[in-house]
C-alpha cells in the first residue's frame, strides 16, 4: 500500500558576510494517516541545528552541546504545530489537485564503519549509516554472527533530510571486538 507524501519547504537566504554563502533551511515534513510523525528542522549551511519533536513540541538540539550555549526562541513550538498542522490539512488538497500522483520511493544506500579504530578487547561503536532513501521509514537490524543483537545496545538518530528530498539515518551498535566475529547491519524499507 502506497502512501502519499508531501514535503514543504521554505527556503530563506541568510547573508553573513556577503549575499549567497549561507543559508537558513526551514524543512518541514509529513504524511499522511501516519500518527506522530512529522519533520520540523532548522539548518544552516546543510547543518542541522535542532528538530521540533512532533509529539511533544519541544526543540531538540542536534548536538548536545549546543543545549548550554542556546536558547529556542518561545515561539518556535507553536511555529511547529502551525507548519505540520498545515503540511497535512494540505495533503489531500494536493493529492487531489495533482490527480494522486504516484509516490516516490528511492531504495537506501548503506555503509558500516567503526566510530574508532579496532582493537580486540577494546569497547566501540559500529555505525550504520542508510543514506539516500524515500519515503523515510527504514528497518535497521544489528546480527552479529548471524544472530540478532541485544537491542540495549543499539541507538539510532532520527531521519534528516538531503538536500535532494531524500533522507539519512544512522544505527549504533556498543560492542567489544572480539576474534572472528562478524557483524552485518541490514536495512528493511519499501523499496527493498
Amino acid at each position: 500500500m502506497a502512501r502519499n507524501l508531501f514535503p514543504v519547504l521554505l527556503l530563506i537566504c541568510v547573508p553573513k558576510h556577503s549575499p549567497g554563502k549561507h543559508l537558513l533551511r526551514f524543512l518541514t515534513f509529513c504524511q499522511r494517516d501516519v500518527v506522530g510523525d512529522g519533520q520540523y528542522d532548522i539548518e544552516f549551511d546543510g547543518d542541522q541545528l535542532l528538530y521540533v519533536d512532533p509529539v511533544t513540541y519541544q526543540a531538540v538540539p542536534r548536538l548536545p552541546e549546543f543545549a548550554d550555549q542556546w536558547t529556542p526562541d518561545p515561539g518556535l513550538a507553536e511555529d511547529a504545530y502551525v507548519s505540520l498542522g498545515t503540511c497535512k490539512y494540505n495533503i489531500p488538497r494536493a493529492i487531489k489537485r495533482e490527480n494522486s500522483p504516484p509516490e516516490v520511493i528511492v531504495s537506501p544506500t548503506s555503509m558500516i564503519y567503526p566510530k574508532q579504530d579496532v582493537e580486540l578487547g577494546v569497547p566501540n561503536t559500529l555505525i550504520c549509516f542508510v543514506n539516500d532513501f524515500h519515503p523515510p521509514e527504514v528497518n535497521i537490524t544489528w546480527s552479529r554472527n548471524g544472530q540478532l543483537v541485544d537491542q540495549s545496545d543499539v541507538s539510532r538518530t532520527k531521519y534528516y533530510s538531503n538536500s535532494d528530498f531524500s533522507f539519512r539515518t544512522a544505527s549504533y551498535l556498543k560492542f567489544t571486538p572480539q576474534e572472528n566475529d562478524i557483524y552485518s547491519c541490514s536495512v528493511g524499507h519499501i523499496s527493498l
